[in-house]
């Protein structure tokens, strides 16, 4: 399947249910510089295969990130300049971006703001990383905030889905992007979600592929939107003492449901907000809120970039967005509480 997606006046072709080494041999890239940069799990994995694929008189170079999904920071974008600064300026490049979120939107601003004459193309190892693909956007963080970044969408984007894992954490995380977009796009998308993947055998049996189509065209219309919904609620457990015991994937997780929730009690719009967690409990999701991470000081985090002029989208109702907002303290506190309370309605 190959498909046109244009955002903001920018375009690049989509490519999945095709393998990358198919892709390869409909492309000429043999007179190019080929520059892969990806994480260090993914080196360890795919290296090998990936090598088999090219000429052996292609030129090739291999830059290994951190496996962190917020690789694309600061310190990581100096090294990789460094690591570029004696490449021949007159080559042409093809700047290969394989693996994570990070690792995306590094690859992404690195094409865009290089003195190299490069073409990107971005192999996604997961539909987080392959939703990050699609945002038109390549930031580049300090200290978990946006410092840099620039409008680019690659040339290509291509998602081989026999590269991905299909099993645990990381189906849990791809999954949750689909709900984002249920949530914020469409309600029946959501209930569809619920009634076909009802438990954790269901999901880790069944393929994703089938939802690509729908996710992509949901991305056209609010990619930012659903990209960032969760992320000022996250940034609460980003700026607290005890935020570490979360990972990176569940204190995103934990934002989008507590922005839903607050959502809902500022709107009172009608959502079964127990079923729906008793749902991801099925699923395999870690629903809990850390017992110690107190609430008073995950609200202060969530203020503290407040202050710095962020904020929240607030839906009318599920799949209907009303618009940004900034929560109240008292908002916040409320929210989080009254999670708080359902689970403990859940538990018995």
């Amino acid at each position: 399947m190959e498909l046109i997606y244009r955002k903001n006046q920018l375009e690049t072709t989509i490519i999945y249910g095709e393998t990358f080494a198919s892709q390869l041999k409909l492309s000429s890239i043999e007179a190019k510089h080929l520059f892969l940069i990806t994480n260090q799990r993914y080196y360890d994995l795919f290296s090998d295969k990936l090598i088999q694929l090219f000429d052996d008189k292609q030129e090739l170079d291999w830059y290994i990130c951190k496996n962190d999904v917020r690789c694309n920071n600061m310190n990581e974008l100096e090294n990789l300049l460094a690591f570029l600064a004696d490449f021949n300026q007159q080559e042409e490049f093809i700047f290969l971006g394989v693996g994570n979120e990070g690792v995306v939107q590094l690859t992404n601003f690195l094409h865009k703001t290089s003195v190299l004459t490069s073409d990107c193309w971005l192999l996604p190892l997961s539909v987080q990383a392959l939703s990050k693909s699609l945002i038109a956007e390549a930031q580049i963080e300090l200290k978990n905030q946006p410092v840099l970044h620039y409008s680019v969408l690659a040339k290509k984007v291509i998602y081989d889905n026999t590269l991905t894992s299909n099993q645990g954490e990381g189906k849990l995380v791809d999954f949750l992007v689909f709900i984002r977009c249920g949530i914020v796009c469409s309600h029946d998308f959501l209930r569809m979600l619920y009634k076909n993947y009802s438990d954790e055998t269901r999901l880790n049996q069944q393929s994703f592929t089938g939802m690509l189509d729908e996710m992509v065209r949901f991305y056209e219309q609010e990619a930012q939107s659903i990209d960032q919904f969760g992320v000022l609620f996250e940034q609460g457990f980003l700026e607290s003492a005890s935020g570490h015991l979360l990972s990176s994937h569940m204190k995103r997780f934990l934002g989008c449901l507590l922005q839903l929730l607050w959502s809902q009690e500022v709107n009172h719009f009608s959502f079964h907000y127990k079923n729906f967690l008793i749902w991801l409990i099925r699923l395999g999701y870690p629903v809990d809120f850390p017992e110690q991470i107190l609430v008073s000081d995950y609200v202060e985090g969530v203020l503290k970039c407040v202050d710095r002029g962020e904020s929240a989208l607030l839906l009318r109702e599920v799949g209907e967005i009303e618009h940004t907002q900034t929560p109240k303290t008292e908002e916040l506190l409320a929210t989080v509480e009254k999670y708080k309370t359902i689970l403990k309605e859940i538990r018995g």
